[in-house]
């Protein structure tokens, strides 16, 4: 006889009588029991084992103790509420978010708002907003995860009858071959969610850090930058406390993500539930001993018994004919419940992927849109944000203004002075015929022997650093009567200097604005040169001079390869680049140096910059080499009758670049005659000040033996220079972020040097507002311009013209910073969204303490408004036919 226990009926048993054969009614052994799962259409998917006894041993849970006991009470919730995987994933992931942004938020606010926006309500709102964009990007990292489990659990289920989650069970009794396999699905589960889970919160964390570190927002362009110019990575100055910020951060992220995947390897299942199962009916679970041999119901059997208190003889055949008749009526109704639960299922499936994946995000796109941009900030997921700027160039704080202008209104081009045919309307693209208007000043050129023309660009020339330029602006320097640049100040006394002069923070900015004459790329990562943009027609000082008769040629004792400047300059405009390698060269060759000099280890001279290249004081020599030369060639063409062939030179110098370490060692030995201690002593940053200035001193002497050997040599009769820094720096705060002092890193010294042709214009100081980008147009008025006319998109005007002071502005932006308007003496700082503006007296309030914006009349006011607005177009203008390739045509 054999016995089956009902289910459903635990009192009730079948046994089966064969004539000579019974079995036992109830086994006493041990046999494992086997947990079913079944698909919608009642047939089953899979098998769990759940216990080991038929006779309800009692489960482990209830003799272990301590972790084992919290274990297996956790694998039992897990087991029941399946659900509860996707749910502590959710968790995991906004508890980090969550947390960050907290910690970030006071940077936040200080960054992209002003004083009044830090309010409780501020907050709420961005942690709101952070926590919908979150639950997106979350939402995501799910659907993947899931995607992951499902596909393990498949291979899984062909090879291993183990839970595809666990810890120890592999260790229990098990061969080798099925231990192995589950131990590889577990390992690849664990590197599968560590890997999806840094993914998903390495930028944010990369943003958190940039942020509480430089006041910046984290992109993917950081990464393009770190693999264009890795081998300058290692001069990035970075404080001490930064590096600890950092060192945090990457410790609790990894530890956190660590967490994560043992945790969901011990005890996350997500192939266990997903959303379909809202709307699924409950699913049926059954046990059965899978040592119990399958019961076949015999042909003819003499007897079946039925014991339920008393036992009845039932006929089999009337047992086995209502089975069939009930598994008949069961599969009829399961047919028309799969139809039903398929469709429900598909369109429930349908709809969740639309509304979460595709309508949700763009639900919160549309939300924070419709917020202040200190809000948007706030709730700023970028790991979110960035496959949505790149992919869509959609952004989830609320979106810049166009690049939309004006281009007949002189506040972009000056109508007064220039003479210009525009392309086409709202474009800078023109043709530009001439200039008109009162002259400022004269520089004499006979058109038959135009001058050479040399613009010398050094490095980190702040204007504060030279007394002829700061006037009587002395508590700049300490109310001392004292000078870094005497040199530079004898020079630009016998020409016109620029002392309302600005630059865009950042070196390869200024060749935008200095060559062609634009307001550059606005990106903290990239500029105008990254990439080299071969591919992108520009119109500068090159073309201009080109067309003019000249040779044009780029000179620098620096490295080219930086933001790819070496691709770039050749394919704009110059014939000649001459860099680091072949300065090196010309000074081994002409000025004997000894190859071990370059290095200041084992003896040698340190004659270059440990990273950057030959230091000013050969470097100036071998451009005067140069220059000596093409003169000689120049004389040389004209006794024979050829035309002069005159030379335009572009120089960069190098050797004051942050952080200040570097030096020949003949000078780290020189005593300086002056005592500039005066401008370093009582302050926090001492060393640094002291080292920026004596590189400031070391490269004013190089630039005044060069001028002097110019002069000398007579070749000053014949060549304009043009001298202006790059941009400032600010040592006051430190190399590591010296940006937030804006006027000492925007604002540099400048002369224009013309020797025997100013006349009485000698010794003149433009006290107007000047850009960098005033360069092109100045001297295409000075030189004169072509005969057809010359194609730019420049915005600068020409300084040889006079205008009411005050009457134009000049804009000076910072990327990583505040973008600025400057009308006569006030600058006008702002941001790219929001409504926060602020306005100080360059002249009288440099560290900008004193906001005068709050006590304007509401004219004054609205008038800010509208230049800052053109200023945001402007900016946008630029960047837009930058990225389209379109700087030159009509329309994009």
């Amino acid at each position: 006889m054999q016995t089956s226990e009902l289910h459903g009926s635990p009192s009730a048993r079948i046994v089966f009588s064969n004539g000579n054969h019974e079995l036992s009614p109830r086994r006493k052994q041990s046999a494992p029991v086997m947990d079913l799962e079944y698909n919608d259409d009642d047939t089953p998917t899979r098998a769990h084992r759940i216990s080991s006894d038929v006779d309800a041993a009692p489960h482990p849970d209830h003799q272990a103790t301590g972790w084992k006991k919290a274990r297996y009470m956790c694998e039992r919730v897990m087991q029941r509420k399946p659900f509860l995987n996707w749910f502590f994933v959710y968790l995991f992931m906004m508890i980090y978010f969550f947390s960050y942004r907290c910690v970030v938020m006071s940077v936040v606010i200080q960054t992209f708002g002003a004083p009044a926006d830090n309010t409780a309500g501020t907050k709420f709102k961005g942690i709101m907003l952070g926590l919908l964009e979150d639950f997106v990007l979350v939402t995501y990292m799910v659907v993947l995860l899931w995607a992951v489990d499902m596909c393990i659990a498949q291979a899984n289920a062909f090879k291993s009858t183990t839970h595809m989650n666990g810890c120890i069970d592999c260790c229990t009794s098990m061969e080798t071959s099925a231990r192995i396999q589950v131990v590889l699905f577990r390992v690849v589960r664990f590197f599968v969610y560590l890997m999806l889970f840094v993914i998903c919160i390495g930028p944010f964390s990369a943003d958190t850090i940039l942020m509480r570190t430089r006041q910046m927002r984290f992109t993917f362009e950081w990464v393009k930058m770190y693999f264009n110019d890795k081998s300058a990575a290692s001069n990035l100055q970075v404080a001490e406390e930064e590096l600890a910020i950092m060192r945090k951060t990457v410790i609790v992220t990894v530890l956190y993500a660590l967490a994560f995947s043992t945790f969901a390897v011990m005890w996350i299942d997500l192939s266990k539930w997903n959303p379909a199962h809202i709307v699924r009916p409950r699913g049926v679970r059954s046990t059965i001993d899978v040592n119990e041999p399958m019961l076949d119901l015999p042909e003819s059997p003499a007897y079946s018994n039925l014991e339920q208190g008393t036992e009845q003889k039932i006929k089999a055949a009337e047992l086995e004919e209502s089975k069939q008749n009930r598994d008949s009526e069961a599969a009829s109704r399961r047919w028309n419940v799969k139809d039903k639960r398929t469709w429900l299922n598909a369109g429930f499936v349908v709809i969740f992927t639309v509304f979460f994946l595709i309508l949700m995000p763009v639900i919160v796109l549309a939300l924070a849109a419709g917020t202040s941009h200190v809000v948007s900030n706030i709730g700023l997921n970028t790991t979110l944000n960035e496959p949505f700027r790149i992919w869509f160039k959609k952004e989830f704080p609320p979106s810049q203004v166009s690049g939309d202008i004006t281009s007949g209104s002189n506040i972009y081009i000056h109508g007064a002075t220039e003479l210009y045919e525009p392309f086409g309307e709202d474009v800078l693209y023109r043709k530009t015929k001439g200039f008109r208007g009162q002259l400022a000043f004269d520089v004499k050129v006979d058109p038959k022997d135009p001058p050479n023309v040399l613009v010398l660009v050094v490095e980190s020339f702040r204007y504060h650093d030279s007394q002829y330029m700061v006037g009587n602006n002395t508590y700049l320097l300490k109310n001392k009567n004292i000078t870094v640049t005497p040199n530079f100040d004898r020079w630009a006394k016998r020409g016109i200097g620029f002392h309302n002069f600005w630059s865009s923070y950042r070196t390869s900015r200024s060749v935008e604005s200095i060559l062609f004459g634009q307001l550059p790329y606005d990106s903290v990562t990239d500029s105008g040169t990254t990439g080299g943009r071969k591919s992108v027609e520009l119109s500068g000082m090159p073309q201009f001079f080109k067309a003019k008769g000249y040779h044009p040629m780029f000179t620098s004792g620096c490295r080219t390869d930086y933001d790819q400047w070496d691709k770039f300059l050749p394919a704009h405009g110059f014939d000649e680049v001459l860099s680091v390698d072949e300065f090196k060269a010309l000074c081994e060759k002409d000025l004997g140096i000894d190859p071990k000099d370059w290095s200041g280890e084992n003896g040698g001279a340190a004659r270059a910059h440990s990273y950057w290249g030959v230091h000013d004081d050969l470097a100036l020599q071998v451009l005067g080499n140069i220059m000596k030369n093409q003169t000689d060639d120049q004389k040389a063409r004209m006794k024979k009758g050829e035309p002069k062939k005159p030379f335009f030179i572009n120089h960069y110098t190098i050797t004051s670049h942050v952080p200040y370490w570097d030096r020949p060692k003949w000078f780290a030995d020189y005593k300086i005659p002056v005592d500039l201690s005066p401008l370093y002593e009582g302050e926090k940053e001492k060393d640094t000040i002291k080292r920026y200035v004596e590189l400031r001193y070391f490269q004013d002497m190089a630039l005044g033996q060069f001028m002097d050997r110019m002069e000398k040599e007579g070749i000053l009769d014949d060549t304009i220079v043009l001298i202006m820094g790059d941009h400032g720096q600010a040592p006051e705060l430190g190399t590591d972020n010296p940006e937030p002092r804006q006027m000492s890193c925007t604002r540099v010294a400048g002369a224009l040097i013309a020797e025997g042709r100013l006349g009485k214009a000698a010794g003149m100081i433009i006290d107007d507002a000047t850009e960098q980008y005033d360069m092109l147009n100045t001297l295409m008025d000075i030189v004169g311009v072509p005969e057809e006319g010359f194609i730019q998109s420049g915005i600068g005007r020409s300084l040889k013209r006079k205008i009411p002071f005050g009457e134009r502005v000049v804009w000076s932006n910072n990327p990583a910073k505040k973008f600025a308007v400057i009308k006569g003496n006030h600058r006008i700082e702002y941001d790219r969204v929001s409504s926060e503006i602020s306005v100080y007296d360059a002249q009288k309030d440099h560290d900008q303490k004193n906001d005068l914006y709050p006590s304007m009349t509401q004219d004054e006011k609205d008038e800010i408004t509208k230049l800052r607005d053109a200023g945001r177009h402007l900016n946008m203008y630029f960047k837009e036919r930058w990225e389209k390739k379109c700087i030159l045509k009509e329309s994009c």
